[in-house]
């Protein structure tokens, strides 16, 4: 293993996934406490149609829908992360669709009948005329009775770190991967998360070590509807711990189902 030698502060302004893109199905890939790929995989066999997933990642959505036949094309911005994504699609035999490409300037043309935006995608868009720019790309991207569907975890009081708190230690391969996080909050409700990893091998030393540092914004259901209805799309339905939990005051993620409002006025 290379250890990367990054300073142990509060990390740097790269991309916290091409950092991460080794650890992933470690780290947030086992961080899911619901089946939400059980979800989506049910959600497209009902569309029916193309499938398009933004930030697909190492595959762990998406190369499950391709197993189960569903027509999908995946897009990410890091290419360390299509990576993994590839190494994991060989080891099953599967030839998966995937580009590298930033969500906030898409280069598609075709149209697709579903398109996911899975694992609260959307708060990575602190700035909320990003955030409707991005819904306008993707409602013309739609197919007339197309879907979007809009992932978000549900925001709740968050408590404060000044330090480091340990979040997790577990197994990775032979080694152990620990991570820790700290979260900032900003005036605007915006989130700063540093989150420092570290890696032990078999005796306990340390292997790799380093932090990575992202911005987010916790979007509620109500911001949501009002940044789809400036998008000229409309929420047709809420779904709750993936269809685990009727309401959202019990839940940890809320999900959205949007049309395009011009698919209606032409109906």
């Amino acid at each position: 293993m290379t250890s990367v030698d990054q300073p142990d502060d509060l990390g740097g302004e790269g991309w916290p996934y091409d950092a991460t893109a080794e650890y992933y199905s470690t780290d947030m890939g086992s961080s899911m406490p619901f089946d939400d790929v059980g979800w989506y995989r049910e959600l497209c066999r009902q569309r029916g149609g193309r499938v398009l997933e933004l930030g697909c990642g190492s595959g762990r959505i998406l190369l499950e829908l391709l197993a189960s036949g569903i027509d999908v094309t995946g897009i990410d911005r890091s290419m360390a992360m299509l990576r993994q994504l590839r190494l994991a699609a060989d080891q099953r035999q599967l030839r998966p669709r995937v580009v590298q490409m930033d969500m906030r300037a898409l280069c598609l043309v075709q149209q697709f009948d579903v398109i996911l935006a899975p694992y609260s995608l959307i708060t990575g868009f602190c700035d909320t005329r990003e955030a409707i720019s991005m819904l306008v790309q993707l409602r013309k991207l739609l197919t007339t009775n197309g879907c979007l569907v809009i992932d978000a975890f549900v925001p709740r009081p968050t408590e404060l770190y000044t330090d480091f708190h340990l979040d997790y230690r577990r197994p990775h391969g032979d080694n152990i991967l620990q991570r820790e996080k700290r979260i900032d909050r900003f005036d605007d409700g915006c989130h700063r998360i540093f989150r420092r990893y570290t890696l032990l091998d078999s005796s306990s030393q340390v292997a790799n070590r380093f932090t990575t540092a992202e911005t987010i914004r916790p979007y509620s259901a109500g911001e949501i509807d009002q940044l789809a209805k400036a998008a000229e799309l409309s929420v047709s339905s809420w779904h709750y711990d993936y269809g685990s939990k009727d309401c959202e005051s019990s839940a940890q993620f809320a999900t959205a189902l949007l049309h395009s409002t011009q698919a209606d006025a032409n109906q």
